[in-house]
């Protein structure tokens, strides 16, 4: 990393120590940019981590949790039952995009010597970036998997936005969903089938209306491991799989889950968190 890039770094550094505050976002859009494009700079996450940040879609996608405006409250129950995770349970990022919460988990994991962190993107663009945050934490504990998670495997179409890389779905159900591409998918029971000796003590799931189906392909090991799970409630993405978010919490709570609203972040979109 050139000067130019490590000192927009540290200037992002210290706006992530700030309080939110009026026009802290442009600021911190204002470094970024004036870099230009070939110093790209990186930012520093809430445990200490870091993820590259730049002039494109993906970059400019972090700003927001930089500054503290989004999913701020999601973050920290995160955190807070990654901490508490026993060394040898394992943390799956289901709809990792460019691995903000992965980051996060396998750099908390690798500080106490053990513990994988399996992040799961179909997006191919979205997973270049993913993989190369890992690289620039030096994560051997993260492992990044380019498919999406559902009740089968095999595969699948991916539909996706020209406009960035922040949504992409099994089902086109948002007008901006106007390419795809074919990937491939597989159950969570199928995945963990092949690592016997990894319980999962904490999930995260953000598949823009997929929840239910990847929670359906994970039931046995649901079941056996029990984790904690963070997940997305979209009432129109899931409906345009066939089921509304009272459905997905029936189906959680019958699996002995316990649910808490964690975040609201639009009138139709929410965080919840289901404890076992």
């Amino acid at each position: 990393m050139d000067l130019i890039a490590w000192t927009a770094s540290r200037l992002l550094d210290g706006l992530s120590f700030l309080p939110y505050f009026k026009g802290k976002g442009l600021l911190a859009l204002w470094i970024v940019r004036i870099c230009g494009l070939y110093h790209q700079p990186t930012m520093r996450l809430p445990n200490g981590g870091r993820m590259w940040v730049g002039n494109d879609n993906a970059g400019h996608m972090l700003l927001p949790y930089l500054i503290g405006k989004y999913e701020r409250r999601v973050t920290q129950v995160f955190l807070h039952y990654l901490r508490a995770l026993p060394p040898e349970r394992c943390v799956l990022d289901i709809g990792a995009n460019v691995g903000y919460y992965a980051v996060m988990a396998a750099y908390q994991r690798s500080r106490v010597g053990s513990g994988k962190v399996f992040a799961f993107e179909p997006n191919p663009v979205a997973f270049q970036y993913l993989q190369r945050n890992a690289a620039l934490n030096a994560l051997n504990n993260l492992v990044a998997l380019q498919s999406a998670v559902a009740d089968q495997s095999g595969q699948v179409k991916l539909y996706l936005s020209p406009q960035g890389i922040t949504l992409g779905s099994l089902l086109p159900y948002s007008s901006h969903l106007t390419e795809s591409c074919e990937v491939s998918v597989i159950t969570l029971d199928e995945f963990m089938a092949q690592y016997p000796e990894s319980g999962i003590g904490l999930m995260k799931v953000d598949v823009e209306g997929a929840e239910l189906l990847a929670f359906k392909g994970g039931k046995e090991t649901l079941c056996r491991d029990h984790p904690v799970i963070i997940y997305e409630e979209v009432e129109e993405a899931q409906q345009e799989f066939g089921y509304s978010v009272s459905e997905v919490r029936m189906f959680l709570q019958g699996l002995g889950y316990h649910l808490y609203e964690i975040s609201v972040e639009s009138e139709t979109a929410r965080y919840i968190l289901a404890v076992p």
